[in-house]
């Protein structure tokens, strides 16, 4: 599989397809089959650790989200200077959440407690702490399972957004509506194996859904634009 700058690249697939094993290899969590190698910049790895990833821009948002409830949204935002030990000012950390913030035209109550927001802005939070961390390559893993219709049509804005700034989204979906509205390409997973990458504009939800199970379904998509 390969990822490309400025693009919405979804894997697709069931339950036990093997996505969230490619997110950890990818991510440095798990090493892949000796064999196995990825390329980034150039240069093949064997494999990655956590902090290799994160120094390449991978960012990995999950369903959970990973934030600090009981933290600002700008402390959630700005969270890893203070992973890396090197001490900032307040106020700049508080500008560098704003930029993040500014930079997808979002607009978020910078001192409020994360626990005091909703599914769809906790989201918006973890994706600007991914900006804040320079990412290049955003994989977001169901970002819509908890989302109203609504809310999945702002986040869905969202990645539009990051797309026209160059960064490459890895939008892992089961929902084809949502696969089929956003995607530039889709890569299938079934069992474990990439059975294919598909240009989104020549693929049908037909199709798609029989790359993904063996069968065959008729899918009705809503538009979600």
């Amino acid at each position: 599989i390969d990822f490309m700058p400025g693009e919405v690249h979804c894997l697709a697939g069931q339950n036990g397809c093997g996505m969230s094993t490619l997110i950890k290899i990818i991510s440095g969590v798990y090493r892949p089959d000796v064999g196995a190698a990825m390329t980034l910049g150039g240069k093949t790895w064997p494999k990655l650790t956590p902090a290799a990833s994160v120094a390449h821009g991978i960012q990995v948002i999950y369903q959970d989200l990973s934030l600090f409830p009981n933290l600002s949204v700008w402390e959630n935002i700005a969270i890893n200077h203070y992973h890396r030990g090197v001490l900032v000012r307040r106020s700049e950390l508080r500008r560098s959440a704003e930029q993040a913030m500014r930079s997808i035209n979002v607009s978020l109550p910078l001192d409020a407690a994360v626990e005091s927001l909703s599914i769809a802005r906790c989201q918006l939070v973890a994706i600007c702490r991914a900006l804040a961390q320079d990412a290049r390559l955003i994989i977001m893993a169901e970002p819509t399972a908890s989302l109203t219709h609504q809310e999945v049509e702002g986040l869905l804005h969202v990645v539009r957004q990051l797309r026209e700034r160059g960064i490459c989204i890895v939008f892992v979906s089961h929902r084809l509506e949502e696969v089929m509205a956003v995607s530039d390409r889709i890569s299938v997973l079934k069992d474990g194996n990439l059975v294919g990458t598909l240009p989104a504009a020549e693929v049908t939800t037909r199709r798609l859904g029989f790359l993904m199970t063996g069968q065959e379904f008729d899918y009705q998509v809503r538009d979600l634009w």
